[in-house]
């Protein structure tokens, strides 16, 4: 898979800026000294062949995709030194045996479902089983790939040490847990300064690994996050495990292009969050299970964390574009509204900026108006200067904070699509699967209305 498939895998959800390390935290020497082999040795992998799964606590009412807690025979390989291209299959496995078949030979991804008797030929995207795959992929290797020391948006570690050791997959484990301290730019508690917006909120991240003494690639690896008195925040605490780890080995090419086997149907290929629902199920509260086929979309506050859904009223605003000049939701009434929350300091939200130009260019004319909402900036004329400097044409709405709390915006960068009529259409906090293409479906159904 090519850039833009890495891309969709590692974007961040959010954005953060570096804390500093507290008084308690400490560097171990030998800790560090594993933990930086293991970083050199994830660079220089070039095949991977694993049993992997992922384990998380979620509570009652979330989603459980159904391939949560069950093994999956993986294999990869890069062909190239970031990651930015692979080959892979991942075999679901029940009772050791393959039920589901996912193949990606770099040009074409395919699904057969041994259980159903049913195959999907995706072509070049993996959109429609992004959630899956996430769930096999080894993300630590996948990253130090993709990182370098001169990434200013990673958090780099406050602490590193040592737990005590193990025995996985039948061989001993240094046990090294790594601190990173982070201060999300949150609304809570008032608006962020205009010219050096204060911390809303300081989070501990804290992995912890298990790296194989054999390898240096992680046998079991943790990760949580929480708040300065230990409070647990964000995503749920997730654990994956590897098992049967062969690094390096010689792979044959031939695994990663599937033959439809005879007499399987060829099944419709679903948006993601109909795949969502289909994976997993939702559980009420009681513990009954929801009825069949009820989805859930991403847009949905519960998951989200904004204040606003699909289907509400759009708060009204007025606020100053680049040019000095007053903009007001009310004065945009009967065109279709994209507004994109962000910030100069915010790596994911530049990330997405090149694609609002391109559908800014594709739906010009088209009664659509793109524009950028400058939200926990950290200094006057940063947006205008980083707009100019990229030649990006699209509008630009400054000092964006009042309006980020009115939409309960606490991340960036979040995407809102607003009909003609002012409801909302679309609300999507971070960057995942294809912005460009969701966005454009988006924009598209919302001008049919």
């Amino acid at each position: 898979m090519k850039s833009t498939f890495l891309s969709c895998i590692l974007a961040a959800a959010f954005c953060c800026i570096c804390s500093g390390a507290s008084p308690a935290d400490t560097i171990d020497p030998k800790a560090k000294s594993i933990y930086d082999a293991s970083i050199a040795a994830a660079k220089k992998v070039t095949s991977f062949d694993a049993v992997t799964e992922m384990k998380m606590t979620l509570p009652a009412n979330e989603i459980r995709p159904a391939y949560l807690d069950r093994p999956a025979h993986l294999v990869m390989t890069f062909d190239s030194a970031d990651g930015s291209s692979m080959k892979f299959r991942i075999e679901a496995l029940k009772d050791g045996k393959p039920t589901r078949v996912i193949t990606n030979d770099d040009k074409t991804t395919v699904v057969v479902d041994l259980a159903t008797k049913e195959y999907m030929d995706l072509g070049n995207t993996i959109d429609p089983i992004l959630a899956e795959v996430l769930q096999q992929f080894p993300n630590w290797i996948m990253e130090q790939k993709r990182s370098s020391d001169e990434d200013e948006h990673s958090p780099k570690p406050v602490s590193i040490t040592l737990d005590p050791e193990e025995t996985l997959d039948g061989t001993p484990c240094d046990v090294v847990r790594i601190a990173r301290k982070v201060t999300l730019m949150l609304m809570e508690g008032g608006p962020a300064g205009e010219a050096n917006p204060a911390p809303q909120e300081s989070i501990r991240i804290v992995t912890t690994i298990a790296i194989a003494r054999t390898d240096s690639m992680p046998r079991r690896l943790t990760e949580t996050m929480s708040k300065d008195d230990g409070t647990l925040v964000g995503p749920p605490p997730t654990t994956t495990l590897y098992s049967k780890v062969k690094v390096n080995a010689p792979i044959d090419s031939t695994l990663f292009t599937q033959k439809i086997p005879e007499g399987f149907a060829k099944a419709a290929i679903p948006k993601q969050e109909e795949n969502d629902a289909k994976q997993g199920r939702m559980v009420l509260k009681d513990g009954e299970p929801m009825p069949k086929g009820t989805t859930v979309t991403r847009s949905e506050p519960r998951r989200s964390g904004l204040a606003i859904q699909v289907g509400d009223k759009a708060p009204d605003f007025q606020l100053k574009a680049l040019d000095g000049s007053d903009v007001t939701l009310a004065s945009l009434k009967g065109k279709v509204v994209l507004l994109d929350f962000w910030a100069t300091w915010c790596g994911p939200c530049k990330q997405v900026m090149p694609t609002i130009q391109k559908l800014a260019d594709e739906f010009k004319d088209k009664g659509v108006v793109m524009m950028g909402v400058n939200t926990f900036e950290r200094g006057d004329g940063a947006a205008k200067k980083y707009m100019d400097s990229k030649k990006y044409t699209y509008g630009c709405l400054l000092k964006g904070d009042e309006l980020a709390k009115a939409y309960g915006i606490n991340a960036i960068p979040t995407l809102i699509i607003i009909n003609k009529d002012g409801t909302i259409a679309k609300a999507e906090v971070g960057v995942s699967g294809n912005p460009e293409k969701d966005l454009r479906e988006a924009i598209t159904q919302a001008l049919a209305k």
